[in-house]
């Protein structure tokens, strides 16, 4: 669980967004559905996050439960990232959530906002 902040509410929902609620964390873990990814991969998947940021969030991920990872030894030398089984059960939420949201207005065209 991110140490930095919670909601303080024993519910379910509010734990839940405790652990994956921080900006950039759900995204995170959609891109990590298919399978693991490097930190290059990830960042090259999420236009609009910061390497500080995508940083922050893994560590909140893993810290959480919710990702794992693996340092692969020579010659590759690469961090590789991958969601935990628990983290896995957030695919059917994700993929409903996915569906909720193919009916709310599109963003503004441009840039997105940090």
């Amino acid at each position: 669980m991110s140490t930095s902040r919670s909601y303080g509410d024993p519910s379910g929902i509010a734990r839940s967004l405790d652990v994956v609620g921080e900006r950039w964390g759900l995204l995170v873990v959609r891109d990590l559905l298919p399978g693991p990814k490097q930190f290059s991969d990830l960042l090259a998947g999420l236009p609009g996050i910061s390497p500080n940021v995508l940083s922050k969030r893994l560590r909140e991920l893993v810290e959480g439960g919710v990702v794992d990872y693996q340092d692969l030894g020579a010659p590759d030398r690469v961090r590789v990232y991958e969601l935990t089984e628990w983290g896995r059960d957030l695919e059917p939420v994700l993929r409903h959530l996915e569906q909720w949201g193919q009916r709310a207005p599109l963003p503004p065209a441009g840039p997105p906002s940090r």
